[in-house]
């Protein structure tokens, strides 16, 4: 039986017929702040409209003091200051974003292994880190609405105004949100652009940052800067686009803007030598009224690519949501861990690539098996399954007669895990053996500390059990930071215990400490060892012989080596 797959993160297809129910389900909604923002945008605007009378009075010398510029000014200030008081709009959807990262996060935190496999670990950085600032499209269109009914008044007002010149202001006007419209298109290609270019950016600095030792071991620095010199260029290209298309947007609708306006003064010259329109003060007004609109417009056109981008990130996001989750409690909290660990007809496979085939084998309870084989035949694989890292499998994984009924949680609790990478986080050496494990006394962590051969690395670094040792544990040695990963598996005190090259790649000094550790460790637990040197798998009390995703044979280490070829080649034999 092979484990689910899934589509590709950036060709996402929705399943849901309701996206926007799941995007916001169990999210604060910033309703009130919207309503509010919003509100305060529609005073400002209708303000600034109310002075266009005054505008139109003053522009052709109608005043007798300076008092109606004094008020005029006023009322202005007051309006913007409404008006950008809407920022309490803008702080709901910040408050918005940071809900729907938490949902995020919470969702990635209990997503199967098996999705990690599918998945490119910075693509999901992206989803958590990037596109929650596009979740609020159904807020924007609140703000719409509310644009709506500041526009209403305006034509109302300038309807009383100007007169004659109304028809002529709304047709110029509405062949302009037209034009907007299409051009605010153009300037969406740009922002879709760049979006692009900055997720493969993004992508690109955080591999390399996680590499950079490797990037140095292989002399590799130059080739890094000129690729990374390239993304920076792409990157470039693409705001210079970007900027340059968004440039020639705004030049156009300011022009466009010009045209209409000239034509309507021509138009309004016309009509007033022909003793339609009265004055130059209903030309005056015309022009202010106009201005008025030409705002509200401007956010009209501000629409389709907030739209787009809205769109595109809210559906990344709720294809994740959507993706199946594990239940670590689901099933029995409890049970009696008896009898061998077996595997019965267990197969495997990842994205429609079976790699375990109908594997049938047994761990026995209280002794070290080795698990051997050449590489890709099947035993990491293997290791994961035992642990239950992938629930997905053909088959049946028991201990005694507990099997697939057992929580996750309960299951995955009797497991402890030393492999290669010893799985270190930015923080203290105390809370990185300390790390996933209940409420530790001190004298439980002082023996431990004893047993992993941690005091002479406590006491060289300064703060001891308090020093911090740097992201994935870079100021550490890999031999100490072994020996903190076999701390924290004793201080788990499992009844299972899994090392996968537990001592591989280390210098002979350090590899005896950590064996040393490794057999306190041991002592009196069943033990499950991936080696590809003799000298660990010897002290095996069973051997299990894989090839191809399948047993070829099993038994002791004296056994295998008269009978089967592979491991009497493994042995030296």
């Amino acid at each position: 039986m092979k484990n689910k797959s899934s589509l590709a993160m950036e060709n996402v297809t929705i399943r849901t017929k309701k996206p926007l129910r799941t995007l916001y389900q169990g999210v604060k909604l910033p309703v009130l702040r919207t309503l509010f923002g919003s509100l305060l945008y529609l005073v400002g605007t209708l303000i600034v409209a109310s002075q266009a009378d005054t505008v139109a009075a003053i522009s052709v010398g109608k005043f007798q003091n300076f008092s109606p510029i004094v008020t005029y000014a006023l009322m202005c200030i007051l309006g913007y200051v409404f008006s950008y008081a809407s920022v309490v709009a803008d702080l709901g959807f910040v408050e918005l974003a940071a809900g729907i990262r938490k949902k995020i996060w919470k969702k990635v935190m209990r997503l199967p292994f098996s999705y990690y496999d599918r998945e490119s670990p910075n693509r999901v950085l992206s989803r958590v880190t990037s596109d929650p600032e596009y979740s609020y499209l159904p807020f924007k269109l609140l703000q719409l609405i509310f644009t709506l009914l500041a526009f209403l008044p305006i034509v109302l007002a300038g309807e009383a105004a100007v007169g004659e010149l109304t028809p002529y202001l709304l047709i110029g006007f509405i062949v302009t949100i037209g034009i907007m419209f299409f051009s605010a298109r153009f300037s969406e290609r740009g922002a879709v652009y760049v979006a692009g270019k900055l997720s493969a950016f993004t992508a690109f600095l955080a591999e390399r940052f996680g590499r950079i030792r490797f990037i140095k071991a292989m002399n590799s620095e130059e080739k890094e800067n000129a690729a990374g010199l390239r993304c920076i260029e792409d990157r470039y290209e693409a705001d210079k686009y970007n900027a340059m298309a968004n440039t020639l947007v705004m030049f156009g609708q300011t022009f466009l803007i010009f045209v209409l306006f000239t034509v309507a003064f021509l138009i309004g010259s016309m009509l007033i030598r022909n003793g339609r329109v009265q004055s130059g003060t209903t030309l005056a007004a015309f022009y202010a009224y106009g201005n008025n609109l030409v705002l509200v417009f401007q956010f009209f056109a501000q629409f389709p690519s907030v739209f787009s981008a809205t769109k595109g990130g809210s559906k990344k996001i709720v294809s994740i949501l959507e993706e199946e989750e594990e239940d670590p409690d689901q099933g029995k909290s409890e049970f009696t861990a008896a009898g061998d660990l077996c595997m019965d007809k267990v197969s495997f496979g990842y994205n429609d690539r079976e790699v375990i085939h109908s594997v049938s084998t047994h761990i026995p309870k209280g002794k070290i098996t080795a698990i051997v084989g050449p590489n890709g035949s099947g035993k990491t694989t293997v290791l994961r399954l035992l642990n239950r890292l992938y629930p997905d499998y053909g088959g049946n994984i028991r201990i005694g007669e507990a099997g697939n009924e057992v929580s996750l949680r309960a299951w995955r609790d009797r497991f402890g895990v030393v492999s290669q990478n010893a799985g270190l986080f930015e923080g203290s050496i105390r809370d990185n053996i300390c790390y996933g494990v209940r409420d530790v006394k001190e004298e439980e962590l002082q023996a431990v500390i004893s047993l992993a051969c941690l005091e002479d690395l406590i006491a060289s670094h300064e703060g001891g059990l308090d020093f911090n040792v740097g992201f994935n544990g870079e100021k550490l040695s890999g031999g100490e930071q072994q020996r903190i990963a076999i701390a924290r598996a004793m201080l788990k005190n499992p009844d299972y215990l899994i090392l996968d090259e537990a001592t591989a790649n280390l210098d002979p000094v350090t590899e005896e400490k950590i064996r040393a550790g490794i057999r306190a460790l041991i002592q009196g637990r069943t033990a499950i060892i991936v080696a590809h040197n003799y000298r660990t798998v010897a002290e095996a009390q069973h051997v299990i012989v894989m090839r191809n995703g399948t047993v070829e044979d099993e038994g002791t280490v004296e056994e295998l080596k008269d009978r089967n070829a592979f491991f009497k080649a493994f042995a030296g034999h």
